[in-house]
């Protein structure tokens, strides 16, 4: 008998699920920027791809199983701060589980391997404009460079630098913005998302010790837990509420900017979607190109 895990989901169900709107059906809407249509969906068939972790040469699917462990270990944690929605009832430990699972979800998603994808692309055509021979090509794997393959075993290869990424996480700025308005935060298939209002042209202005730099995971449509750097944002207080409708909008704008497809919501007003999709079409481009090799 198969007993090997077919769909795997990039984005846990668990956490999905605090976005329901049938909470006996685990049903959400959803937002198609491919296609431009609102449907209601189980969270069981979003934010999946079969055997998306699986490498070609590996038959005990680890990467799936090491995932679900990091799941088990950080939804009583989740459960915890949603209930409590305050950051003083964590511990050392929690804050550390917490950090991990950020951490990996922000690597584990379709979005990043297109990012990946994108990244390699844009060398590979550099390359490509110089005169490289048969030789260098086959020992550096070039004609691998920006495929599905290529990037899957990079994405993989990436998570052993995990536990090195979640350590700086804790040395963060910790924030948690509680939602006080009518309109409930959104979340996506790549629900974790960097921002830096800093403008550092013609360098990068996202990596994790950039100055300004901030990370945003909406926890539920109500809690957003940011986590910033220290230097610019110490002063701010752990807990933060916002009745500015303004604030919301920010956020799930990153919800839509970063996503590869699929927004999810408890509500089925997606107007600030259609918005930007109209003003940018290219938000909706699987092979949109993510960054700026310079």
């Amino acid at each position: 008998m198969d007993t090997k895990i077919k769909i795997q989901h990039y984005v846990p169900r668990l956490y999905l699920n605090s976005f329901v709107i049938k909470p006996k059906k685990y049903s959400v809407y959803c937002y198609d920027k491919l296609k431009s249509k609102v449907l209601v969906t189980s969270i069981k068939n979003i934010a999946c791809e079969n055997y998306f972790y699986d490498a070609t040469d590996e038959q005990e699917q680890r990467i799936e199983k090491t995932l679900s462990s990091i799941e088990s270990a950080f939804d009583p944690i989740y459960k915890k701060i949603l209930t409590s929605g305050d950051l003083n009832s964590l511990t050392y430990m929690d804050k550390q589980t917490i950090a991990f699972f950020v951490t990996t979800q922000e690597l584990r998603t379709r979005e990043h391997r297109e990012l990946l994808k994108d990244m390699w692309r844009q060398v590979k055509d550099r390359l490509y404009k110089e005169k490289l021979t048969d030789e260098f090509k086959e020992r550096y794997g070039i004609d691998t460079w920006g495929t599905e393959a290529g990037a899957k075993a990079l994405q993989l290869s990436m998570f052993k630098n995990i536990p090195s990424y979640a350590e700086i996480l804790l040395q963060m700025k910790w924030i948690l913005i509680n939602n006080r308005t009518p309109i409930p935060f959104w979340a996506s298939d790549h629900p974790i998302n960097r921002f830096n209002p800093i403008d550092m042209r013609p360098y990068g202005n996202l990596g994790l010790f950039s100055k300004g730099i901030q990370i945003h995971f909406p926890l539920s449509p109500e809690v957003v837990l940011s986590f910033s750097d220290p230097s610019t944002y110490n002063s701010f207080g752990e807990t933060h509420e916002t009745k500015d409708i303004q604030n919301v909008i920010f956020e799930n704008s990153l919800q839509v900017a970063h996503s590869t497809r699929h927004i999810f919501s408890k509500t089925n007003d997606f107007s600030l979607a259609e918005r930007m999709l109209k003003h940018d079409p290219s938000l909706k481009d699987i092979r949109k190109k993510r960054i700026a090799i310079h």
